[in-house]
């Protein structure tokens, strides 16, 4: 094989590498694009729900919003929903939202 068919094929591996780099840039920023919307959306519907279930649930005492917690957390699967107490900080965390009680009645939800 001669020096310039060494070259030639040196430079045709370099090129698709080139490529290659080139399109997995791309993709990757389109993927991030995508992952972004995907994010504020999904952001933008929890804050929603909670804004509702606050509004929905205002004023309820402690208990009753235990109890339609509890049910909704034993309506699904086993162990896939994390439902906590904390009587030191008068609140209730589900699954990352967080119930804050005043005088035993829902004052805020976060």
């Amino acid at each position: 094989m001669s020096a310039a068919n060494r070259w030639k094929i040196a430079a045709a591996l370099l090129s698709f590498c080139c490529l290659v780099l080139v399109y997995r840039v791309f993709d990757q920023g389109i993927t991030r694009t995508y992952l972004d919307a995907s994010q504020e959306t999904s952001i933008r519907h929890i804050k929603l729900l909670t804004g509702l279930v606050g509004h929905e649930w205002l004023g309820l005492p402690e208990e009753q919003v235990m109890s339609r917690l509890k049910a909704y957390v034993a309506s699904q699967p086993p162990d896939s929903i994390v439902l906590k107490r904390e009587p030191e900080t008068n609140a209730i965390y589900f699954e990352g939202i967080r119930f804050e009680f005043h005088d035993g009645k829902l004052a805020r939800v976060m």
